[in-house]
């Protein structure tokens, strides 16, 4: 009894940090500030450190050659990434390279995006060594926007793709081609085809909606909104609970929008108006200038242009309002577009559209 009593005693004096779990962020390392976008999502990284850190989980920043990475600055002002880089900025200047990370130990892997990704994580010899080790042990991989490169080219011990026959997530081509059409002619390859062609059955949401698919050890993740879920599945994987916490704005917008897909556009003015700061207007009003345009049906395009409608009252710029008016005239309601208009001529008088806008309405009377 004494030598169960000593022992207790013993863990006790042990920090709860020796038993922490380990994990591998891996980052693309290409890119400098010459090759602007092209490199790792600095806010992906910055929201998936920060739940899992909130866990105390011991992590490393791992990059195909190591060292020191390019450090976006256009996002210092949220609050998030200033943590974030009080938490591991020195990490950042000095990442694990694939070789070193081989050598260590980890219990899971989390695969960040960026249109960095598409370059070197899924052609890099020893990046791919060292995601194989994961498959091999079968600990959970999670992979978020176009982190899920990484993996098109890895099989599993059975010889087959290792995405092959199981459903999997990315940023979708509609995604590519609405906000990244200038990159794709540069792309080695189109994302959700290839994994596709590799044998997955590619899952999604409507362009820019969260969505998080877990298969097995598996987790994808469509887009930057997803980033934050997709941490707190993976954290699932390892056996270990989320803590509540406070949404990162954009995730809170997005989450908002969805309330408002389900049960009205409404929903946003009544959120926004209890407490604004939850939530990035600028994300609100991205989503409204893009998501009709993107819509694949009518019914679709009718829902996104009743919630363009109201986050234009709410999120005033000339080419949101400018776009509800067209769309309000594609679907010929010409009622709704000469509103939208006398509205538009009020907030933006001295706008250069005002003429053109006129002689469009008129043209559809």
């Amino acid at each position: 009894m004494k030598y169960l009593t000593l022992f207790i005693i013993c863990l006790g004096l042990i920090s709860p940090h020796v038993f922490a779990k380990k994990v591998a962020l891996l980052i693309s390392g290409y890119g400098n500030e010459t090759q602007g976008k092209i490199s790792y999502d600095l806010e992906e990284l910055a929201q998936t450190y920060l739940v899992l850190h909130n866990h105390n989980l011991e992590l490393d920043i791992v990059t195909p050659k190591g060292g020191e990475v390019v450090v976006k600055t256009n996002k210092d002002n949220l609050i998030y990434i200033q943590k974030f880089k009080g938490l591991a900025l020195h990490k950042l200047q000095n990442t694990h390279s694939a070789k070193q990370a081989i050598q260590q130990s980890y219990d899971a892997l989390f695969i960040v995006g960026g249109d960095g990704a598409m370059f070197d994580l899924p052609f890099d010899p020893s990046t791919q060594t060292f995601i194989n080790q994961f498959i091999e042990q079968q600990s959970p991989i999670a992979a978020v926007c176009h982190g899920p490169a990484a993996l098109v080219n890895l099989k599993g011990p059975d010889g087959d793709y290792f995405v092959a026959g199981k459903k999997v997530n990315s940023f979708t081509q509609i995604e590519e081609q609405a906000f990244n059409a200038e990159l794709l002619d540069k792309f080695p390859f189109s994302l959700e085809e290839k994994l596709i062609e590799r044998g997955a059955t590619f899952v999604k949401n409507s362009p820019m909606m969260p969505y998080i698919s877990v298969d097995g050890t598996l987790i994808t993740a469509q887009n930057p909104m997803s980033v934050a879920k997709a941490a707190e599945a993976l954290l699932l994987k390892l056996g270990i609970s989320p803590k509540q916490r406070t949404p990162f704005k954009d995730e809170a917008t997005f989450e908002l929008i969805t309330q408002a897909k389900s049960n009205g556009a409404a929903v946003i003015s009544i959120e926004l108006a209890k407490d604004k700061t939850r939530y990035d207007l600028n994300y609100l009003g991205l989503y409204a200038f893009y998501a009709y345009r993107l819509a694949q049906t009518q019914d679709q395009k009718r829902q996104e242009l009743t919630l363009k409608a109201e986050i234009a009252n709410i999120f005033k710029h000339p080419k949101l309002s400018e776009s509800l008016i067209n769309a309000y005239l594609e679907q010929q309601l010409i009622k709704e577009a000469e509103q939208a208009y006398q509205v538009f001529k009020l907030d933006f008088p001295n706008d250069k559209s005002i003429a053109l806008l006129e002689n469009k309405i008129n043209s559809y009377k």
